[in-house]
């Protein structure tokens, strides 16, 4: 969990912090990511096991008799790209997922329960809450 700032490099490589990188364990060692369209305009990151398990419980239960459902299926599954993490701990962003993302230099990078969220950062500046909505989830979440 938590949120970074990793630069993108001049190759269009950004590096996944430690951190995220350990958060499944220090046994845990992460060789490779699955990357795809996210939600909101950002690219999702998920472990293999993390990524079989999505499409297993989400995906594959989907009807393909249903148009919407196989426009879904595209979107996420003809947009994952498998990306080997390097030496440095850094992964190749394609290019088509960095232009959906609109991720040009700063990136913000948050760790979420099963997968990282990779954002242009000034996408992510406008997705963030501001303090009506902040107060409103408070309140949703009892304080």
């Amino acid at each position: 969990m938590g949120e970074y700032h990793p630069a993108l490099d001049e190759k269009g490589r950004v590096a996944i912090p430690v951190k995220l990188r350990k958060a499944f364990g220090e046994n845990a060692t992460i060789n490779k990511l699955i990357i795809t369209h996210g939600f909101d305009k950002c690219i999702m990151a998920f472990r293999e096991e993390d990524w079989r398990e999505f499409v297993s419980s989400r995906l594959q239960p989907l009807s393909q008799a249903d148009p919407v459902n196989r426009m879904r299926l595209r979107f996420l599954m003809g947009g994952a790209s498998e990306c080997e993490l390097d030496r440095q701990g850094r992964i190749m962003l394609p290019s088509y997922l960095k232009g959906y993302a609109e991720i040009e230099k700063d990136v913000t990078m948050l760790g979420l329960y099963d997968r990282i969220e990779i954002w242009g950062s000034e996408v992510y500046d406008r997705y963030r809450p501001d303090g009506e909505a902040l107060n409103a989830f408070a309140k949703d979440l009892g304080f």
